[in-house]
């Protein structure tokens, strides 16, 4: 069975879709984990396999997929962006038709509607993940990467992916003939992420590598390759270098 997570801020209304979708799906044990940052007055009284959890403030993304892990039921986790749009319904009975163990959004998949046929096609590449997986990725929760709640990344989706392909040895699948649409990146494009927030290189980037280095991951990424070469060679002069920028960045 799957636990979808979806942190939003409804920027987008096409969460409203999503939801929509969902309840379309006629299997009792499925459930959507909404977590809401800003504590909204919404709620959804239709179907109590919905689930919202009220936050006081913006966790940002990684905290709240960490808290949708936390409070899932379910064998599998599916983390969606509020912003996009897929048939949930058809999306949920593939996967356990299936039996599908890893699946995420691949730009293959950036078509304007469904093809009739869908076929799970097995992603190649357990050392680059594929461009905006983490829109749409869905893993067993036993291969589900547990990381410090304080860790506001960006990326994060790339620990989900490698800890899979590199620690689990479980390789990802796209959907063929699965249309995903949308806005895509509301949030991120919206005025609630600090500008210093938006850059690739971010004030929780040495973070996430120390995380990478110590699962011993290896991988590609769109953060500084000065930063990767520095903890894969143990080079304490670069890193002490990226420490200075990080500072200079939160402190000014």
């Amino acid at each position: 069975m799957v636990s979808y997570i979806i942190p939003t801020l409804w920027k987008s209304d096409n969460i409203h879709k999503l939801i929509s979708s969902f309840n379309l799906i006629t299997d009792t044990k499925a459930e959507l984990i909404i977590i809401d940052n800003t504590n909204s007055p919404f709620t959804y009284p239709n179907d109590d396999r919905v689930k919202i959890y009220k936050m006081e403030q913006n966790l940002f993304v990684n905290p709240s997929w960490q808290m949708g892990y936390h409070y899932s039921n379910n064998d599998r986790v599916c983390i969606i962006n509020d912003d996009i749009i897929f048939n949930v319904e058809r999306f949920h009975n593939f996967i356990l038709d299936n039996d599908i163990q890893a699946v995420c959004m691949t730009n293959w998949n950036k078509i304007d509607k469904d093809k009739d046929e869908w076929k799970a096609i097995t992603i190649n590449s357990p050392n680059a993940r594929p461009a905006g997986a983490g829109q749409l990725m869905m893993v067993k929760t036993s291969n589900w990467p547990t990381l410090p709640y304080e860790l506001k990344l960006w990326h994060g989706d790339d620990i989900i992916y490698y800890y899979n392909t590199l620690i689990k040895n479980t390789s990802f699948s796209y959907i063929e003939g699965m249309s995903v649409t949308g806005d895509q990146s509301v949030t991120v494009n919206s005025d609630v992420i600090p500008t210093k927030m938006k850059g690739t290189f971010t004030q929780d980037t040495l973070e996430y590598y120390k995380i990478m280095r110590i699962l011993g991951l290896e991988c590609s990424t769109l953060f500084p390759m000065g930063l990767k070469i520095a903890w894969n060679n143990d080079d304490d002069k670069m890193k002490l270098e990226y420490e200075k920028r990080l500072n200079k960045i939160i402190n000014g």
